[in-house]
């Protein structure tokens, strides 16, 4: 993994809220965000919880969930960068406690301790508020805030009306499969790059009887434009009407893929979901990701689509499985992204 450049890393643990609009879908877009700011890691992330109103009763319930940062910037600078996705998503504040489409809060950084104006840490209402520290235990529980683990301080708030929420319970329900060369090619004028038979054997031995999610493009390279047999097809195209892909669920934004998600993992729980590509796809999922299965081709071939490699930067190989043509590798998400109670795909 690449060294961040700048000062010291230090560990951020942030707090998540949204009441307003299409909540899990912001929750998502937000974290997305937070993974791309410089000089800083996404490495853990909560379930989403449903909460009631804190503070200011007369309003909708919040989704809630804690996320960690591993980050080389200040905390004032590190706080700018929430403050600016907060506004790029739609937040205005005009009352204080209100309803919001986002909120992101700087809650913990151990050994840091700060009385400013725009930012006290740890801050003032983390051991006050069940809907922080519930998430918050899910990735930090033996983590000391104020002398008492966040687990301990979250037994103190029990019955404060915290619940796993019904939206789809993590934000990272994704795996990915990617065949790539050397220089990270994957695809040359529509096609794969190479077609091995024990790389056709894994995609089948992985995918059958699970959902596959793909863009427009790789649709298209389909034999006979035909959905993958024995699995459910997505297709996420802003464009496609939904007539021109039968036998395809054809989703048209990230929120009704989701939405699509949820109603699937809800009909089959344990249900896996992977994204089969083309690269704008891999690039726009990559976020949500957990586990990415690469075939590494050995040598580079002439290709017009490249896998962003990047992107695999908080992942760690796991196994590696050398074969004739290529090797097998397979990728986790850095972190404890799930909690022990809802891991699953």
């Amino acid at each position: 993994m690449a060294e961040l450049k700048g000062q010291k890393e230090n560990i951020c643990y942030l707090s998540l809220g949204a009441n307003l609009g299409p909540r899990g879908e912001t929750m998502r877009e937000a974290l997305r965000r937070l993974a791309s700011v410089p000089e800083t890691r996404l490495t853990a992330v909560s379930p989403l919880y449903e909460t009631a109103p804190w503070g200011k009763l007369d309003q909708p319930a919040f989704l809630n969930a804690a996320a960690a940062l591993v980050t080389k910037l200040p905390p004032l600078a590190l706080l700018k960068e929430c403050q600016r996705i907060e506004k790029e998503l739609g937040r205005v504040r005009h009352e204080h406690w209100g309803a919001r489409t986002i909120d992101i809060d700087l809650l913990h950084m151990p050994g840091v301790s700060m009385e400013e104006p725009e930012l006290r840490l740890p801050h003032p209402y983390l051991t006050q508020r069940a809907f922080v520290l519930r998430p918050l235990a899910d990735i930090a529980g033996g983590v000391e805030i104020l002398g008492r683990t966040v687990q301990s301080w979250c037994r103190q708030t029990e019955g404060q009306g915290v619940f796993p929420s019904a939206e789809l319970a993590h934000p990272w329900p994704l795996k990915l499969i990617a065949c790539v060369d050397a220089a990270g090619g994957l695809g040359f004028q529509g096609k794969l790059l190479v077609q091995l038979p024990e790389d056709m054997a894994r995609f089948r031995r992985l995918t059958i009887g699970q959902t596959v999610i793909m863009g427009h493009r790789t649709m298209e390279s389909l034999p006979g434009r035909r959905p993958l047999p024995e699995r459910v097809n997505i297709v996420l195209s802003r464009s496609l009407p939904t007539e021109a892909a039968p036998g395809f669920v054809v989703c048209h934004t990230l929120l009704e893929l989701w939405q699509e998600l949820g109603r699937l993992q809800q009909e089959k729980a344990g249900r896996s979901f992977w994204c089969i590509g083309g690269a704008e796809i891999y690039k726009m999922l990559l976020p949500y990701v957990r586990e990415a299965q690469i075939t590494r081709l050995r040598g580079k071939y002439t290709a017009d689509c490249f896998f962003p490699l990047q992107g695999l930067k908080p992942f760690t190989l796991v196994r590696e499985e050398p074969q004739e043509h290529c090797v097998f590798q397979s990728y986790e998400a850095e972190g404890r992204m799930l909690s022990d109670e809802t891991d699953g795909d």
